[in-house]
Parts: C-alpha cells; sequence; structure tokens
C-alpha cells in the first residue's frame, strides 16, 4: 500500500508541468476546459492529476449537472488514490447526490472501502445494496469475492458458502480461492471428506500450499486416520520449517503419534511444541502425560495430568483416575486416594467410575486413611453403586475388615446399622467400635457418654471376650473419675473375672485403682491387699504409681500402727522413684515419731527440707521438728523449728498451730512475757480458731498468775470483729444443739438454728463456725446471696480455720458466674491458704482457667507452669495446662516456646487440644516459610485423624495453602476438592474451600 501512495505521488509530481503550464492562459483555465481535462485524466485513471482540475472545476461553481459528475470523479479518485478519508468523502457524495445514477458504483466502492479496512459489519451493509447486473464481469466478481469474504469474517458461514460457491462457477481469477475457502467452511462444519476434497488438490499450489497441510491434517485425525495425518504433518513440518502452523503441526503430530501407540515420537513432537512458548490443550496434555506414563517417565506424567481436568468431563474423569495410577507408580498413595477419589464421583463413564471407586477404597484400605469417615463410606458406596461388579466380593471382605480396625467409628456404626441381617464378624466389630466410642468419648473427658458406650459394648460381649473385659476396665476408670466409687469397684471386679490374659499394664492397673477406692473408702486392710497385688502385677514401666501404690501400702500399715511394714512399704517407695520421695520421707518421719526415734526422725525431715525444698509437706515437717524437739525437752529448737514455719509459711493453716504451740513452751518454761507476746499474736491473728481459744485460756491463767487481771479484761474487749474467746456455758450449749442437728443431716432446721445463733450471739465464741455451717447448706441450696454472706464474713478473718473452704466457695461461685477477674484473685489466696496437694491442683486450676478466660497471657504463662510442675496431674490436666500455656505465648509471638508444648500436645489428637494443637504446629511451620515441616505435620495429622473434625478440615485447607506456596497446584486442588466432597461441617470452611478453589482456577486461566 505504501509503494502504490508512493507511486502515486510521484505521478502528481509528473504532472504539475502540466498543472502549472494550463495556468498560463486564460482559455486553458476555462471552467468547462478544467472539466474536459479532469475527466480525461479521470478516464485514464491518472487518478491523482486529475483531482487538482476536478477541485478547481468545482470552485469555479460551474452547472449542478456538470458539479454532481465532477464530484463523483472526485470521490472514484480518492478511493482509487486510498485517501484516508476515502469513506467520508464517498458517503458525503452518497448522502448529498442521492439520486446520481451513480449510486451502484458508490456503493460498491464504499463496500470495497470498508472491506479493505477489515470493517466487515459495515462492508456488508453496502454490499447489499449492490446491484451485480450493473457491474463489469471482473468488478462483478472483485465484488462477489469481497462480500464472500466479509461473510466468513463476520462467521455467516453458510452465505459466505453459497456466494464462495457461486464464484467458483464463473470465475477463473477466483477458482483457487473460492475451493480454499468452501474447503475451510466444510473443515469448520465439520464436513471433512467434503474439505479433504477440496484442500488436497491444492497442496501445491503457490498460494495455499503452505496452508492446507494443516487442515488436512487435522481433518485425517478427526476422521482417525492417524497414520495419514502423521504423514502430512512430518512432511509439513520439513517443508515449510517456521511456518505459520509450525507450532499446531508439532501438536498434530504429537497427537496422531500417540494414537498410533508412538509414545516416545509422540512425547518428541508435544516437547517441540511446548519449546515454541505454546500451552497443551487439556486433550494433548492428556496424551502427553499418557505417553510418558507408557514410557515409565511417571514423575513427568503427574504434571501434564495435572492439567487435564479444569472442567467437570469424560476427560477430567479418565485424567483422574490415570493420575491415581501414576501415583501408585509413584508409591505416593496418598495423592493416588484423592485423584481416585475425584474419578470416582463423575459419572461420565461408569467403567471408568467403577475402577476408580475401587481403586480410591483400596488406597483409604492400606493407608488407613479416614479423615471425615470415609473409608466405610467408600466401601459401603461402592456394594450399592456396582453390586454386580467384579470386585464385589473383595469390597464385602475389605468391609468387614475395615470394621475391625477403622478410626472412623461413628461413620462405621451408621454403615452397620444399615446391615440387615448382620454377620457374627460384623457384630464383633461393632462390638469393638462402640468400645473405642466410648475410649474417645473418655480421652475427652466425656466420662458419662464414655459409660453410655462402654455399656452399649458390654451388651455386645459375647462376641470379643477381649474387648468386653476392657469395656468393663474402662467403664470403672469413667465412674472412678465421677467418684462414683461402687460402681467403679463392680466394673474393675468385673474385668479381672473377665481378662483372657491375667498379666499387662491394664490387669495391674485394675489392682491399683481397685486398691485407691477401698483406701478413699477407708477400708485400708481391703486397700492393702489391692495395692499389694499391683505391685505383684506391675512390670516396673510405671514408676510412679509403682512408688505410689508402695507409699499407700504404708499409709495402710500405718493405720493399724504395723510400723515395721509401714517402714518397709515408704522406703520401697522411696528407692522407686524419687517424684514420690517427699511423701515417703515424711512418713518415714512420722513414723519413727511414733516409734519415739526423735533423732531419726529429725534425720529424715531434715532430709525431706534439703532434697525437696519445694514440697508441699515442708511446712508440715517443720512443724513435726518442732514437736520432735519438744519430746527431746530442747524447747529452744523446738521454738526455733516453730518460728521457722510461721516466717517461712505464715499463710498456712500450720502456722496457727506452731505458734500456740510456742506460747504454750514460753508459758512452761516461765517465760510469761514471751508467752503472753505469742498468745496475743495468735489470738489477733487466728480469731475464731480452736487454737485462739486455747491461747485465751492460757493467757487468762497468766493474767491471774500475774495479778494482770485488767490486762486480760481489756484484751477480751479488743478482739477483732467483736469476737469474743471466752466461752460461756449458754454460748456453748446453743452452737452445740444446732450443730448436732447439723450432723443428723436436719440442714433446713439446723440453718434456722444455726442463724438463732448469730442473732443471739453475733459475736459468740463460734459465730465463724456457724457462719461455716450456713454458707455450706446455702451452697447445697443453691442460695447465692446467701453464700456471699457467710463466706464473706468468714473471708474477714484471713487466718481462721474456715478460710480455706470460704474462698473455695468464692472461687468457685466466681468462676461459675463468669466474674473471671474475681475468681483468679481468690483461686491465687488459695494457693496460699491450701492445706492438701488436692487443694492446690484444685487452686492452681482454677487460676490458670480463670486467666485463661481474662486472656492475660502472662499470667496464663505462670499459672500453666506452675500446675506443670504437680506429681500427680491427670493427662487430661496436662493438656489442658500445655494448651493454654501454648495459647498465651502465640498471643505474645513467642512461636518458639507455644511450638513445645503444641508438639506435645499435638502427639495425640484424639483429644481437642490434641487436634488445634497439631493445626497450629503446622500453621506456625506455614506463617514461617518452612512448607516441608508444614507438609509433614498435615499429611501426619491427617494420617492420625481425629474426632474433631474441624480441626482436620482446617488442616486440609492449610495444607492446599502449603502446596500453593510450594507451586503444587495440582495438589491443593485434590486437597481441597476432597474435603468438599467429605467434610459435612456448617461453618466456614466452605467458604475457605470456595474461595481457594476459584483462587486456583483463575490462577491457572492466567
Amino acid at each position: 500500500m505504501k509503494k502504490k501512495l508512493i507511486r502515486g505521488i510521484c505521478v502528481l509530481l509528473l504532472s504539475a508541468p502540466i498543472a502549472l503550464q494550463a495556468q498560463t492562459s486564460e482559455a486553458i483555465t476555462a471552467p468547462s476546459r478544467l472539466y474536459k481535462e479532469g475527466k480525461t485524466l479521470f478516464l485514464e485513471q491518472n487518478f491523482a492529476a486529475a483531482i487538482p482540475a476536478l477541485e478547481a472545476f468545482i470552485e469555479s461553481k460551474p452547472n449542478v449537472s456538470l458539479e454532481q459528475e465532477a464530484a463523483y470523479m472526485l470521490a472514484v479518485s480518492a478511493y482509487e488514490q486510498k485517501d484516508l478519508n476515502r469513506v467520508k468523502i464517498l458517503e458525503k457524495y452518497i448522502n448529498k447526490y442521492p439520486d446520481t445514477p451513480h449510486a451502484n458504483k458508490i456503493y460498491s466502492l464504499l463496500a470495497s472501502a470498508y472491506y479493505f479496512d477489515e470493517e466487515y459489519n459495515y462492508a456488508l451493509a453496502y454490499f447489499n445494496s449492490v446491484n451485480l447486473d450493473y457491474l463489469s464481469d471482473s468488478d462483478r466478481e472483485d465484488i462477489i469475492y469481497r462480500q464472500a469474504t466479509s461473510l466468513l469474517k463476520t462467521n455467516k458461514l453458510q452465505e459466505a458458502s453459497v456466494w464462495f460457491e457461486t464464484l467458483h462457477g464463473m470465475s477463473m481469477k477466483y477458482a483457487k480461492d473460492c475451493q480454499y475457502y468452501i474447503s475451510y467452511i466444510r473443515y469448520t462444519q465439520g464436513r471433512y471428506d467434503d474439505a479433504l476434497r477440496g484442500f488436497l488438490p491444492l497442496q501445491r499450489d503457490e498460494k495455499y500450499g503452505a496452508l492446507v497441510p494443516y487442515y488436512i491434517a487435522s481433518s485425517y485425525f478427526v476422521k482417525g486416520h492417524f497414520d495419514k495425518s502423521q504423514i502430512v504433518a512430518s512432511a509439513y513440518l520439513s517443508d515449510y520449517p517456521n511456518h505459520k502452523y509450525e507450532e499446531e503441526m508439532y501438536r498434530i503430530l504429537g497427537e496422531s503419534s500417540y494414537q498410533l501407540t508412538q509414545y516416545s515420537q509422540a512425547i518428541n513432537a508435544f516437547e517441540r511444541y511446548l519449546a515454541t512458548g505454546k500451552k497443551l490443550n487439556r486433550g494433548s496434555a492428556y496424551m502427553l502425560a499418557m505417553s510418558y506414563y507408557n514410557t515409565g517417565v511417571f514423575s513427568k506424567a503427574v504434571g501434564f495430568l495435572g492439567q487435564v481436568p479444569t472442567v467437570q468431563d469424560e476427560l477430567s474423569q479418565n485424567a483422574y483416575l490415570n493420575l491415581g495410577l501414576t501415583y501408585l507408580q509413584l508409591a505416593d498413595k496418598t495423592n493416588a486416594r484423592m485423584a481416585f477419589e475425584q474419578a470416582s464421583s463423575m459419572r461420565f463413564d461408569r467403567n471408568v467410575q467403577e475402577l476408580a471407586l475401587y481403586n480410591y477404597a483400596l488406597c483409604i484400605h492400606e493407608t488407613s486413611f479416614s479423615a471425615f469417615g470415609e473409608s466405610v463410606n467408600v466401601f459401603e458406596r461402592f456394594l450399592n453403586e456396582f453390586p454386580s461388579s467384579q470386585y464385589t466380593d473383595k469390597v464385602s471382605d475389605y468391609l468387614v475388615d475395615l470394621y475391625m480396625n477403622t478410626r472412623s467409628y461413628e461413620a462405621a456404626l451408621n454403615s452397620v446399622a444399615r446391615i440387615d441381617k448382620p454377620s457374627a464378624r460384623i457384630m464383633e466389630a461393632k462390638q469393638k467400635l462402640l468400645f473405642q466410642m466410648g475410649v474417645q468419648s473418655f480421652t475427652n473427658s466425656d466420662f458419662r457418654n464414655a459409660i453410655e458406650y462402654f455399656s452399649s459394648s458390654l451388651a455386645l460381649g459375647q462376641y470379643n471376650s477381649n474387648t468386653r473385659a476392657e469395656a468393663a476396665y474402662w467403664r470403672g476408670e469413667s465412674y472412678y473419675r465421677l467418684n462414683s466409687y461402687d460402681a467403679a469397684s463392680r466394673n474393675f471386679r468385673d474385668y479381672l473375672s473377665l481378662a483372657p490374659q491375667k498379666s499387662g499394664e491394664m490387669y495391674a492397673l485394675a489392682h491399683y485403682n481397685l486398691g485407691y477406692i477401698a483406701f478413699n473408702q477407708k477400708n485400708f486392710k481391703e486397700a492393702e491387699e489391692w495395692f499389694s497385688k499391683y505391685t505383684q502385677y506391675e512390670t516396673g514401666d510405671n514408676r510412679i504409681a509403682l512408688g505410689d501404690a508402695f507409699n499407700r501400702r504404708g499409709d495402710c500399715y500405718l493405720q493399724s500402727r504395723a510400723f515395721i511394714q509401714a517402714k518397709g512399704n515408704y522406703t520401697r517407695a522411696l528407692n522407686t522413684t524419687p517424684q514420690v520421695g517427699d511423701y515417703s520421707i515424711y512418713q518415714l518421719a512420722l513414723v519413727a515419731g511414733l516409734q519415739n526415734q526423735y533423732n531419726e526422725k529429725l534425720n529424715l525431715l531434715n532430709r525431706l527440707s534439703s532434697e525437696y525444698s519445694n514440697s508441699p509437706f515442708v511446712a508440715q515437717s517443720l512443724y513435726e521438728k518442732g514437736r520432735s524437739f519438744v519430746h527431746l525437752k530442747q524447747n529452744n529448737s523446738a521454738i526455733q523449728s516453730f518460728r521457722s514455719l510461721i516466717q517461712k509459711f505464715p499463710e498456712n493453716p500450720i502456722a496457727r498451730k506452731a505458734a500456740a504451740e510456742m506460747g504454750l513452751l514460753y508459758y512452761q518454761d516461765g517465760n510469761h512475757n514471751e508467752a503472753i507476746k505469742t498468745y496475743k499474736w495468735v489470738v489477733q491473728t487466728y480469731p475464731g480458731s480452736d487454737e485462739a481459744r486455747l491461747a485465751m485460756r492460757d493467757l487468762k491463767s497468766i493474767y491471774v498468775d500475774m495479778n494482770r487481771v485488767d490486762e486480760y479484761a481489756a484484751l477480751s474487749q479488743s478482739m477483732p470483729g467483736g469476737i469474743r474467746m471466752d466461752v460461756t456455758e449458754q454460748d456453748s450449749l446453743t452452737y452445740i444443739a444446732a450443730e448436732k442437728i447439723y450432723l443428723r443431716g436436719e440442714e433446713a432446721e439446723a440453718s434456722r438454728s444455726f442463724t438463732r445463733y448469730l442473732d443471739s450471739y453475733p459475736a459468740g465464741a463460734f459465730s465463724l463456725n456457724a457462719h461455716y455451717y450456713l454458707s455450706a447448706i446455702a451452697k447445697r441450696k443453691g442460695d447465692i446471696p446467701a453464700v456471699v454472706n457467710h463466706t464473706t464474713k468468714l473471708l474477714n478473718y484471713p487466718d481462721n480455720p474456715y478460710y480455706e473452704e470460704a474462698l473455695i466457695m468464692r472461687s468457685e461461685l466466681a468462676y461459675n458466674q463468669g466474674n473471671f477477674t474475681e475468681s483468679l484473685d481468690f483461686y491465687k489466696k488459695l494457693i496460699d491458704k491450701a492445706s492438701s496437694p488436692e487443694r492446690i491442683l484444685l487452686a492452681q486450676t482454677g487460676r490458670l482457667r480463670s486467666a485463661a478466660n481474662l486472656k492475660q497471657n502472662n499470667e496464663v504463662i505462670l499459672a500453666a507452669t506452675d500446675l506443670l510442675l504437680t506429681n500427680k496431674i491427670t493427662p487430661e490436666l496436662k493438656n489442658e495446662a500445655l494448651y493454654f500455656r501454648a495459647k498465651a505465648h502465640l498471643n505474645e509471638q513467642n512461636q518458639e516456646q507455644a511450638l513445645k508444648d503444641l508438639v506435645i500436645l499435638g502427639n495425640d489428637t484424639r483429644t481437642a487440644y490434641g487436634a488445634e494443637g497439631k493445626y497450629l504446629v503446622a500453621e506456625i511451620y506455614y506463617k514461617t516459610n518452612k512448607f516441608s515441616s508444614a507438609e509433614r505435620e498435615l499429611l501426619q495429622f491427617i494420617e492420625q485423624s481425629t474426632p474433631h473434625a474441624y480441626w482436620l478440615a482446617r488442616g486440609f485447607v492449610l495444607l492446599s495453602d502449603v502446596y500453593v506456596a510450594m507451586g503444587k497446584e495440582l495438589e491443593a486442588r485434590q486437597y481441597l476438592l476432597s474435603l468438599q466432597q467429605n467434610y459435612k461441617g456448617d461453618d466456614e470452611i466452605a467458604n475457605m474451600i470456595s474461595t481457594r478453589l476459584d483462587k486456583l482456577k483463575s490462577d491457572n486461566l492466567e
């Protein structure tokens, strides 16, 4: 076009002298002369030269008819000169002269102008206005060709075909063009035989020889003549290197070679195609993948098979099936399982679905995978969907085996329930499934549900004796945790009689538990017998329980004053494990004291303080040291021990006993001033206690002996809260009467009696006692205001005998009401005041839970750490402490410390804490870009499974994120699809899945 434009400019320059010469004479510049000259040049097709003359003529304002004719020639010249404004000029002309005799010509020129500008819809509008009969033969052929081509370009294939057919029969000029386009249209219409008949003669054509091979090869391929399409493609690639269709010919060559099972040739062709930078379509990607598969290059097959399933169709179903088979070749049963799962969920090809479902079931069975109960459901689904399959018998056997070994207990139980006539093997499986559901509930501290499951399992006890025995044992454990000792005892005894093997850890622990039940019921002779049997059956692996059993045997012997046996068992406990040694040493010291061996007792108590400085028995050991010195008549040493106890453990209730003992020692030694000072401290510090009353009694004696009665009277009047320490007979009788009614269990009457006592003696010697009993009655009645009222009175005197009980009631009350700030304060006070390891444990647990509810991270960490140092902490409480501490560390952005606790929790995913812990470990790895570690944790989580489906579902979602980060979009999509099909929770998981699948889909499109 550029060359023509330059040529036109040259003509214009050559004609310039003529135009200049024409201006030398007025005769020459006459309008008629200009018109004649312009027309002559126009007819000679010297359009560039004609234009100035015609434009000058029009400027002379000639008559209308000549002006119209001149305008026509100018419009045609603009077209012929390819003027950029030719369309506007032509349209301006036809609009100004709509009745022009040249309208047909103008329409044809406008149509052609739009055609050459590739504005085919506008071109067609003008082509439709052209009357072909008024055109010359040459123009008519051109117009028909352009109109047909415009129809083709606008996808009006049928109309285009008609015009090409028409032109083909009348034009030699366009014969081959028409033949090519007619064949092309037949090709697009799927009429491959007709297309081939047209394309084949054009193979040697100069214009179309390089174009038709693509359509010929493609047509042969579609018709299944793969050998011919292969030959054509190969010849083309040899004859026309770097040509337009080179890339597509490599694809056709690859597809043809694949169909001819020439897999190496197919791989070579497809790889050459990919080397051009093009991306394979789904069908070609499938063929290349299967070529790799058939040549044993499984790792490459996976990648291309993963590109196929972008839509739901038969090809995707086949791709998933073969993807699963490929993963099996790579020994990756996890990914194979998910691929088979996807293929089995599609129904396009029932044979493919059957094979995929069977393989899916096998993978689940062989990998013990059952994230959401798939293991049982898939076998049952296979039998329902393909009852006549060749695999039916195998699947039936697998299903029974699965019932016996599955971890998807609930899904398996539901499946068993759907069987009309279950066999004995199925019923045995049901017995085991119910037992496992019980263990699962027990692990999650749901002891009442556990009892129901164990009971249901026991009802089917005839099928498996071992499961029957274990169900009895764990039902006993459940009752024991609920403090139902009689029921627990019956079940442990049943277990011992039912157990097929009279050995092992569980058999030993049954004796241990029966020993504790008898011990708690104060049946010490029976308890000793059970603990003794336990020590015989225990193999020694459970050193803490074994040491504890020896301690309990010692306690039982001590109750019957069998000191030698008691010492022997305490010594064995100490030698078994140091973790129970503090109690053993303390008890040995007590035994020595009972045998009047006070020096030995002192040595043992010193050893306790030295070796177990943080033991809860240290305070008591200091008191016992003081008592030993008293027996040895070493009062000064006794006083030093008591004073040390008071200084180190002022909050401990035993401190008031030590103080009272000090006062008595001073009194006995005649040191009245120190005695008075000490007794005053006891009275003022521990009002309402027995020690305070005894101190007042001794003070009265001392003051009388010293003739200082007035001081005693003043002291009596100055008691905290006005509580009187001297006891009148009426005061005492009124209180004792109320207490007897309470002890008979007549709480309503006792409440009235204690209230009357307080009304009569609001500051009586037993007023704190009365407030305690009234608070206990109110607690059982659920009378919260009364509990608060009476415990407040007790809490006003921090060292009274009931302060600890009041703290327990108020801390539990505050916690249950959701007042965690108050409960935290009470529990922390209780830790300091608690008089036994059990109550210390209660206080530490309450402190932890209160702090956790308040989200006080530092307090949670401290509370959990203290709790975890406790010796006899239950597994459930240990998990709770680890969980709260880990969450607190996470809240403080201390992932390293959190990870330590979460790893421990994640070892047992049967619990809610363990399931979340396992997930959080993986999440930490993911957030710190340790993707391989995150993947390992999540795959292990899926393998372990958990009854807490939500966290497992979150694990699937996180695993998809991990795989996206690792560039494994195929695996990411598979896990999401598997989750989508199997997770039934009504929560945010569905949105997480759809969001990620959409993202993967959009990324794939890009």
